[in-house]
């Protein structure tokens, strides 16, 4: 099993994203299954319960949209750099991350930052 000690930035924030769709999905479902008294039958037919896990089951998936979307505006702007260890080239968040491939610490120097553009 891979160590999870260190990383990426960027697919940590897609791993979040990633569960947040499935919780949503599944609260969704729950919802749905008291409903129509599948789970039990102190929930069956009952309105509210089903239209608030719809709701939050909803605003979840919304919520994970939104850092699907953050984490690829963001992995666009990143500056790529070459792992010493796998060899692969890997995107940077700030000036330490880690490799998204083996999980090697990475840092960017002051001397290695790319020059943004006016």
């Amino acid at each position: 099993m891979k160590k999870t000690d260190h990383i990426s930035k960027i697919k940590r924030l897609r791993t979040w994203a990633n569960w947040n769709m499935a919780i949503g999905i599944v609260v969704m479902y729950l919802g749905y299954a008291f409903f129509a008294g599948y789970l039990g039958s102190f929930l069956e037919r009952s309105y509210i319960f089903m239209t608030v896990m719809l709701i939050l089951g909803f605003v979840m998936m919304m919520i994970s949209t939104v850092l699907f979307m953050i984490s690829g505006m963001v992995s666009t702007t990143s500056p790529q750099v070459e792992c010493p260890r796998c060899g692969k080239t890997t995107k940077m968040l700030g000036k330490e991350d880690a490799c998204m491939f083996c999980g090697q610490p990475l840092t960017l120097s002051d001397e290695e930052q790319p020059k943004q553009q006016a």
